[in-house]
C-alpha cells in the first residue's frame, strides 16, 4: 500500500513539475514580448541620436534633429507596440491593393515613408536576435521569417483605410444590385441596401465667437472597430517644423488626426457615397493623402492648411482646420453623390440640436456634447411607432400572450422616455426589441434568406416606411397572404414579439429589465479568432449606455444569441483648440500596447467607459514628470 501510495505521489509530483515547467517556459515566452520602455538601442537608419518619452499613459514623445529621424523612431516604436496587429494590417492592405496609384509621391512623403519602414525594420532586426518572443505573442506561432517592412506596404494600409470610409452593399450579391433583387410590387429602396462604412470620420467645429476662450475648437470622432488594440495609437512628434500631436494608424508615418504648434486638423467624411462608381479617387488616393497629411502637419495657419490639401483628398472626404483665431475647410461641402434623400441622418440631428442648445462652449461642455446619450433615432421613430397605442388600455385585439399583462404600461412608459441610453433603463431594451422586431415582420417575408437585411434594426428604413415616403408603407403588407395588411398591423404585432422575447430572456417583471443585460462593449484580441477562449480571456466585455444613434455611438451586431452587443462604434474622440493652456483631449477605447500582459493594453477602456480624457500638449517636461519611461536610439556606426 505504501509503494503504491508512494507511485501515486511520484505521479502526482511529476505532472505538476511538468505543468508549472510549461507554464513557466509559457510566461517566459510570452512576457518576453512586452517592450521595456526603459531600453536602449543602438540602429542603422538614423543620423543622430533620438529620445522617446513615454508618459503616464505609455504615449510616446518623440524628439530628434531630423524629420527622418522622427519618422524612422515613429516606426520602431510603432512596432514595438503593435506588430502583430501591423502585420495583418499589411497582409489585408496588400490582398485588397488595387492598380497602380494615382499620384507621384511628393519627395518629403518618399522620405517620410522609407525611414519609417527602416524604424519597423529596426525592431525586427531586434526581434530577430532573440529573447523578445518574436516581438508578439501570437507570432510565436509563426514559423516564417517575418518579411521585412516596404514603402509600398503603408501605402497600402492608407489604401486600404480610405476604402474603408465608403459605405457596403448589403445585397452582396456580385450579379444582381439591390434594385434587381426588390420584389417588382414593392418600391425602391436603395437605403435598404447599404449598410454602414466600415470606418467613419465626423467634425464639428465651433468658431471662436461661440467658444469661452475666444478660440475656435474642433471636436471630432472616428466611428470603427472595437477591438484590441485599438485601431488608432497616440503619439507626439518634435518635427524641426514644430510638434505634433495626435492619432496615428500603426503602418502610417503620419499624424492623421491632431494639432501642430499652429493648426488643428480632422476630417469628415460622407455618410453615403455613390456605389456604382467603378473607379473612384477613394480607391487610388493614398499617395495624395499622405501629401495632405505631411502639408498639415507644417502648415502655418488654417486658411493655409486647407489650401495647401486642395485636390489632394479623396471624394467624399473634407478636412477642416482650425488655428488660434479662424476656421477652415476644404473642400467647402463634402462631395458624393447621395444615392437616395429620405431619412434623416439621427446622430447628425441630435448633434444640431446640441449645437443649437447653447451659444457658448467651453472645451468642457464639447466633450459633454460628445459623449451625450440621446438617441434620436429613437425620438423621430417612437411617435410612429407608438402613436395609436399610447395611453389605451390594452389596443391589441389578439388572443392574451404571456406578456399582455404588462404591454399597456410598458407602451404608456414609452412616452414619457425622452430618447435617454441609459444602461440601468429599461425603455432603451424595450425600443430596440420592438425596432428588430418590426423589421423582422416587415422584410422577412421579401427577403426569408437574406437575414442580413433584417436582422440589424434599421431606423432610416422604417421612417421611411412609416411616413409612407414615395409609397413604401406597402413594404408592410405580407406578400404571401390574401389581402394588404397595414404598418399599423405590424407595429402590434411586433410589439407582442418584442415583449415575449423580452419576458423570455429576462422575466415577467419590468423591473429588473434593463439595458445594459442586451447591451455590451465587446472587445476581443484582435490576433485570436472570435469567440474562442484566448479571445475571451484577453478581452473586455462590459455593459454600456448609448447606442448607433447617439454621438458616442455602439452599432449591433448581426448575432442572434447577442443582438444588441456592439463590436463596432467610436473608437476615438479628440477635441482640440488653441486655449491659452494649448492643451488638445484625446481619448480611444484601448491602451497603447497590443500586449495582453502588458499594463498598457486596455488601461485606457476605464476612462474611455467614463467619459475621462487623456489631456496631451506639446511639452515634453510634463510627460516626462510621470513617465513610464525613456528610451534613446543611437546611431550605428
Amino acid at each position: 500500500m505504501k509503494k503504491l501510495f508512494k507511485v501515486f505521489l511520484w505521479a502526482f509530483l511529476s505532472i505538476a513539475g511538468l505543468a508549472a515547467a510549461a507554464t513557466g517556459l509559457s510566461w517566459y515566452l510570452l512576457s518576453g514580448s512586452v517592450p521595456d520602455y526603459d531600453e536602449d538601442f543602438s540602429v542603422w537608419g538614423i543620423e543622430r541620436p533620438v529620445e522617446i518619452v513615454r508618459d503616464a499613459s505609455a504615449v510616446p514623445h518623440i524628439s530628434a534633429e531630423s524629420s527622418a529621424d522622427i519618422y524612422f523612431a515613429l516606426g520602431f516604436v510603432h512596432a514595438q507596440d503593435r506588430l502583430g496587429q501591423m502585420l495583418r494590417a499589411r497582409q489585408a492592405g496588400n490582398a485588397k491593393s488595387a492598380a497602380p496609384q494615382s499620384l507621384e509621391l511628393a519627395p518629403n512623403v518618399a522620405t517620410a515613408l522609407e525611414a519609417y519602414a527602416n524604424g519597423v525594420n529596426a525592431w525586427i532586426e531586434e526581434v530577430a536576435k532573440g529573447g523578445r518572443g518574436r516581438g508578439a505573442p501570437e507570432l510565436l506561432l509563426l514559423e516564417r521569417t517575418i518579411r521585412q517592412w516596404r514603402s509600398s506596404d503603408s501605402l497600402a494600409i492608407v489604401q486600404a483605410f480610405l476604402a474603408s470610409l465608403r459605405p457596403q452593399d448589403k445585397a452582396a450579391d456580385p450579379h444582381r444590385s439591390g434594385a434587381e433583387i426588390i420584389p417588382d410590387d414593392r418600391p425602391q429602396s436603395p437605403e435598404l441596401f447599404l449598410d454602414r462604412p466600415d470606418a467613419r470620420l465626423n467634425a464639428w467645429a465651433l468658431p471662436a465667437d461661440r467658444t469661452v476662450s475666444d478660440a475656435p475648437i474642433i471636436a471630432t470622432d472616428v466611428t470603427g472597430s472595437l477591438s484590441l488594440p485599438s485601431q488608432w495609437y497616440l503619439a507626439d512628434i518634435q518635427l524641426p517644423s514644430g510638434a505634433v500631436i495626435g492619432a496615428t494608424l500603426p503602418g502610417v508615418p503620419f499624424i492623421i488626426i491632431g494639432q501642430s504648434e499652429s493648426v488643428a486638423w480632422s476630417f469628415r467624411s460622407a455618410a453615403w457615397l455613390a456605389l456604382d462608381d467603378a473607379v473612384t479617387r477613394a480607391e487610388i488616393g493614398a499617395e495624395g493623402f499622405l501629401t495632405a497629411l505631411s502639408r498639415l502637419e507644417r502648415s502655418s495657419g488654417a486658411e493655409n492648411a486647407a489650401k495647401a490639401v486642395a485636390g489632394l483628398l479623396p471624394s467624399g472626404l473634407q478636412v477642416v482646420t482650425a488655428d488660434g483665431e479662424a476656421l477652415a475647410s476644404w473642400p467647402k461641402d463634402v462631395s458624393g453623390k447621395a444615392p437616395y434623400a429620405g431619412a434623416p441622418d439621427f446622430r447628425g440631428l441630435r448633434r444640431a440640436i446640441l449645437d443649437e442648445r447653447q451659444s457658448i462652449f467651453s472645451v468642457d461642455g464639447v466633450i459633454a456634447a460628445q459623449q451625450d446619450s440621446v438617441s434620436a433615432a429613437a425620438r423621430f421613430l417612437l411617435p410612429l411607432m407608438a402613436k395609436e397605442l399610447w395611453f389605451k388600455e390594452d389596443p391589441l385585439e389578439t388572443e392574451p400572450k404571456p406578456a399582455s399583462h404588462v404591454r399597456s404600461d410598458i407602451v404608456n412608459r414609452l412616452a414619457r422616455w425622452n430618447g435617454e441610453m441609459d444602461r440601468q433603463s429599461a425603455d432603451p431594451l424595450v425600443f430596440w426589441a420592438w425596432v428588430r422586431a418590426l423589421q423582422r415582420r416587415v422584410l422577412e417575408d421579401e427577403f426569408p434568406g437574406m437575414e442580413n437585411l433584417w436582422a440589424r434594426s434599421d431606423p432610416e428604413f422604417l421612417y421611411n416606411v412609416l411616413t409612407d415616403r414615395d409609397g413604401r408603407s406597402i413594404w408592410c403588407d405580407i406578400r404571401q397572404s390574401g389581402r394588404i395588411e397595414t404598418c399599423d398591423e405590424m407595429i402590434r404585432a411586433a410589439l407582442d414579439d418584442a415583449l415575449e422575447w423580452l419576458v423570455e430572456r429576462h422575466g415577467p417583471d419590468p423591473a429588473e429589465w434593463y439595458w445594459g443585460s442586451e447591451h455590451a462593449v465587446v472587445m476581443e484580441w484582435s490576433a485570436t479568432d472570435p469567440g474562442g477562449v484566448i479571445a475571451d480571456i484577453a478581452g473586455i466585455v462590459e455593459p454600456v449606455s448609448g447606442g448607433p444613434y447617439t454621438q458616442k455611438s455602439t452599432q449591433f451586431s448581426l448575432r442572434d444569441a447577442g443582438p444588441f452587443d456592439s463590436r463596432y462604434g467610436t473608437n476615438f474622440q479628440a477635441v482640440m483648440s488653441f486655449a491659452d493652456d494649448d492643451h488638445s483631449y484625446f481619448i480611444a477605447p484601448a491602451g497603447q500596447s497590443a500586449h495582453p500582459l502588458s499594463r498598457f493594453y486596455d488601461n485606457l477602456f476605464p476612462m474611455w467607459m467614463l467619459g475621462d480624457y487623456l489631456i496631451m500638449n506639446t511639452d515634453n517636461s510634463i510627460a516626462g514628470s510621470a513617465a513610464a519611461g525613456t528610451s534613446r536610439l543611437s546611431p550605428l556606426t
